[in-house]
């Protein structure tokens, strides 16, 4: 989806991801991981059956933060607000390419978040949030570049994007599918 002009300062239109199934077919998908945090991202598909109108959508986003992994309500709101924010920013700077399917990303907490982070008010959590998250969109974005990136002249790859100017204090890790 590529916006024009007129279009460049309207808000990005994320959809929830709602069905089981969605959520079941994410979580089987290829995946990128920073810190505690795992995105699983695909194209949507037909079994996702998104009520509102895709063309308008930039992308149909879940969550999973499970209460073992992080108890307070507070905390879990915090991420949930603060990842959209980063999926609204990314997906603004990086729209969906004509005939790309919708993405459909599921954020993931796997581990519980270190205990100093007490509370949802605190700065250094914020800051945690936004660069974690930061950089697992932009590991998704040069994964996506990549299989987007027709052949070039002569056999020549295409240029690909590099997350190399992304300083990274939490390791990514990379997988082209979750574990069996």
């Amino acid at each position: 989806m590529s916006r024009n002009d007129g279009e460049a300062n309207a808000p990005v239109h994320l959809l929830a991801l709602l069905r089981p199934e969605s959520f079941g077919a994410s979580l089987r998908a290829r995946w990128v991981q920073a810190g505690e945090f795992r995105l699983h991202y695909r194209g949507a598909s037909e079994q996702d059956a998104l009520i509102e109108s895709t063309a308008q959508a930039a992308c149909a986003v879940g969550f999973v933060l499970p209460k073992r992994q992080c108890k307070h309500a507070a905390r879990r709101n915090l991420i949930r607000r603060i990842a959209r924010e980063r999926f609204r920013a990314h997906l603004g700077e990086h729209p969906r390419q004509p005939g790309q399917p919708l993405p459909v990303l599921v954020l993931r907490l796997q581990a519980k978040l270190d205990p100093r982070w007490r509370s949802a008010q605190s700065k250094a959590l914020r800051e945690y949030l936004h660069q974690t998250i930061g950089r697992l969109l932009a590991e998704w974005e040069s994964k996506r570049q990549r299989v987007a990136a027709p052949e070039g002249i002569a056999g020549q790859a295409a240029p690909t994007t590099s997350v190399a100017s992304v300083a990274s204090a939490v390791p990514v890790v990379r997988s082209e599918g979750a574990k069996s």
